[in-house]
């Protein structure tokens, strides 16, 4: 097993950028937490509707100023960008609304719920002149920078196939997870993360299939995307009714990549050689949970390497610090995650979930 050194997120800010926080929830607690790895930082306020929720970010994040609205922490003039982290049910309109203020932007998972409101906040963001960029963390790990790496440099041959799962069990009831308004379903939720990867890596694909199946509520449970990209072919799933694998594995000609569970928050690869590749246990498709799992992962395999990107916090640095490059100089669209490629996964998850779903 190879050990990589604890990488460290940087920018190079002229400047502190100071952020305006929308919303008081995990992610936003995430997010503070994590500035805290990012030279040229800070959060100046935070806006959210539940005052107790904000005095509690407040608390965390070391800060004062709460702002009850939008438009109040909008007007504020020490704030250079925001930074949303509200349900998804509300990130267009919000984004919208903070370009129009004409404030840089950095929105959480899923830019919008439909391809529509996404290409609304596209047009926004081009009227208003600003930076936006919606925050699919996982493309800019270390990890996933050296997979990028690993692909150009022929590591694998040619790719051929991609598999990769998100799944995690959560009950069918009260919460956002599987509420129709505000933007709820496995799709929406968790399918961004195989989706938004797939296409950085591979482009936009030219042929998109898949099925789903309904919860009660109507949103979607379980989400299967099929997917065709110039000679290569993805099978992408997510679901909210079991623990999945959640690995992201790439197959090739000589060989196969597999970034480790939880790919989203990716920290490990694998390389496998040619020869190892298809072995039932030890393969890029074995076993990659419980005991015996475990003790197979530790043994020193010829044709395996096993390499470590480890990092401190939960991973939101290395995309705000992405975002504040970017800012500085003067791009209004990341190159790493163009606002493109968010309307494009937003049409392959409604081309999918436009079908009628699978039978219970």
């Amino acid at each position: 097993m190879q050990d990589q050194d604890i990488y460290k997120a940087a920018t190079v800010a002229a400047r502190p950028v100071t952020w305006g926080v929308v919303g008081a929830g995990t992610i936003a607690h995430q997010f503070a937490a994590d500035l805290a790895h990012v030279a040229g930082a800070r959060i100046g306020a935070v806006c959210s509707r539940s005052e107790e929720s904000a005095q509690a970010f407040m608390a965390a994040a070391g800060i004062r100023r709460y702002c009850a609205t939008l438009p109040e922490l909008l007007a504020d003039e020490t704030i250079d960008a925001i930074y949303i982290a509200t349900p998804n049910h509300l990130h267009a309109g919000q984004t919208r609304e903070a370009l129009a203020a004409g404030k840089p932007v950095l929105v959480e998972k899923p830019l919008a719920t439909s391809s529509r409101d996404a290409a609304r906040v596209v047009e926004a963001a081009a009227h208003a002149d600003r930076f936006a960029m919606e925050a699919l963390w996982t493309r800019f790990l270390p990890a996933v920078e050296a997979v990028r790496g690993m692909l150009a440099a022929g590591a694998i041959g040619e790719v051929r196939h991609v598999e990769a799962e998100l799944a995690y069990r959560k009950e069918e009831k009260g919460g956002r997870f599987f509420d129709p308004a505000m933007g709820g379903g496995a799709a929406l939720d968790l399918g961004v993360y195989p989706l938004s990867l797939a296409l950085d890596l591979f482009g936009r694909p030219e042929k998109t299939s898949g099925r789903w199946w309904a919860a009660g509520t109507g949103v979607d449970r379980r989400t299967d995307f099929q997917l065709s990209f110039a000679g290569v072919t993805a099978m992408l799933s997510c679901c909210f009714d079991r623990d999945g694998r959640n690995t992201f594995t790439i197959l090739g000609s000589r060989g196969a990549i597999r970034i480790e569970a939880p790919f989203l928050k990716a920290q490990q690869v694998t390389l496998f050689g040619q020869t190892i590749c298809d072995w039932p246990l030890v393969g890029a498709r074995g076993a990659t949970s419980g005991p015996a799992a475990r003790i197979l992962s530790r043994l020193p395999l010829p044709g395996r390497q096993v390499k470590n990107f480890r990092f401190p916090g939960h991973g939101l640095q290395f995309e705000t610090a992405a975002a504040i490059d970017a800012m500085g100089r003067g791009e209004r669209q990341s190159p790493r995650m163009p606002l493109g490629d968010s309307v494009a996964v937003l049409e392959i998850i409604e081309t999918v979930l436009g079908q009628p779903p699978q039978p219970a």
